[in-house]
């Protein structure tokens, strides 16, 4: 496995596993901006990641990259406000594509 490849891999099962934990919307909040305070260092995260390993990342990377999809109230088929770890995968690598690749 190449080293993008892992790295995709631990970037969504990490967006995640951040959504999960505050996935059931029986128990957490729906509202948009408690979800933004919840996840917003996950986003910061991603956006470290993607400025250090993608070939345009080094021109800046916004906090926000990943912030929107992360913050969704859309309930996946198990009932929960997250994405699958594969949803993750697709949407890590269309920006890491927008921003010129990975290295």
């Amino acid at each position: 496995m190449k080293k993008s490849e892992q790295l995709v891999d631990f970037m969504a099962q990490a967006c995640s596993y951040a959504q999960e934990h505050c996935g059931d919307p029986q128990a957490w909040t729906t509202d948009k901006n408690e979800r933004i305070q919840l996840l917003q260092c996950v986003s910061f995260q991603m956006a470290c990641f993607l400025a250090q390993n993608t070939v345009q990342g080094d021109k800046g990377v916004e906090w926000e990259v990943v912030l929107e999809p992360l913050v969704s109230t859309k309930r996946g088929k198990n009932g929960f406000m997250m994405k699958s770890v594969e949803e993750w995968k697709k949407i890590i690598n269309k920006i890491a594509k927008e921003l010129g690749g990975w290295k």
